[in-house]
């Protein structure tokens, strides 16, 4: 199912903490997929900017996924990081890359559920 962009948020901005860093860890995993994907797409200039973009997508998405799990306030409002990420897809040509990973990842169960702590 796809959701808007509004709706995704409120999905994003419901989960706790731990299962935004989830959700951000997932996302960043699928995108090395993109960047396999890239590598036989165009030409060599747009194959290092997509590459670049992958990178600093999931640059961003893995430094707020620190802040959650150390509980760092400054940072960015859960809103704004989303936009930030999904303005990159949108500005290299990744959106639907982007779209499906945070969809799986929403949609995924939390695999960490039953296991002892």
């Amino acid at each position: 199912m796809i959701s808007t962009l509004e709706q995704t948020i409120s999905r994003f901005e419901a989960l706790s903490d731990d299962e935004k860093a989830r959700v951000l860890g997932e996302v960043s995993y699928d995108l090395t997929i993109a960047s396999r994907d890239v590598c036989i797409e165009g030409d060599c200039q747009q194959q290092r900017d997509k590459l670049a973009s992958i990178s600093e997508i999931q640059h961003r998405a893995l430094g707020q996924m620190l802040a959650y799990l150390r509980g760092r306030r400054e940072r960015y409002s859960d809103k704004d990081i989303f936009l930030i990420l999904v303005q990159r897809a949108k500005d290299s040509g990744l959106l639907g890359y982007l779209q499906n990973a945070f969809e799986n990842a929403l949609s995924a169960p939390d695999k960490s559920a039953g296991l002892i702590k």
